[in-house]
């Protein structure tokens, strides 16, 4: 009786896969933004983890494999750029190329001359889309939802990708 409302096995796996939480991995070293990312992200129902540093950020892609990554640009006091070697280093692994990425930093806000952008400087950027810091929520929500939408990174041909 149960299977004769609610159809097949196959049927209630097609249910299930659909009502899936959307995965978002947040790369990024600052404790407290992470925090309100994340407590705001699950609030409207994705399924959130983190890492503080681009290594462990990539142990934790190759496990849970999420449907986005949230990137920052700038890791440790020195301000290491490790986020554009992250971004470059998934661009260029076929297992991940497709992953669309959400570059949030302060980058711009530090360095004004630099004006980072996947616009202008995708070759070298290859990024889905850029947010600068401070972000307001409202704003992050809203590239979180459009890259999802997008389901595959515009850059999964990079290098090769002709815009």
């Amino acid at each position: 009786m149960f299977f004769a409302a609610f159809g097949t096995y196959n049927n209630i796996k097609e249910i299930t896969a659909m009502n899936e939480k959307p995965k978002i991995l947040i790369i990024e070293d600052d404790r407290d933004f992470v925090a309100a990312m994340k407590a705001m992200l699950e609030n409207k129902g994705y399924k959130v983890t983190y890492e503080h540093d681009t290594d462990k950020g990539y142990e934790n892609l190759i496990r849970e494999r999420p449907d986005i990554i949230i990137l920052d640009v700038m890791f440790g006091t020195k301000g290491d750029s490790k986020g554009f070697d992250f971004a470059n280093r998934i661009k260029t692994d076929d297992k991940f190329r497709d992953i669309p990425v959400l570059m949030l930093t302060a980058i711009n806000t530090q360095h004004p001359f630099f004006n980072f952008s996947p616009e202008t400087d995708g070759e070298f950027l290859p990024v889905d889309s850029f947010l600068d810091k401070p972000v307001k929520f409202e704003e992050l929500l809203e590239k979180v939802e459009e890259l999802l939408k997008q389901k595959k990174s515009k850059w999964s041909d990079w290098p090769d990708v002709k815009e």
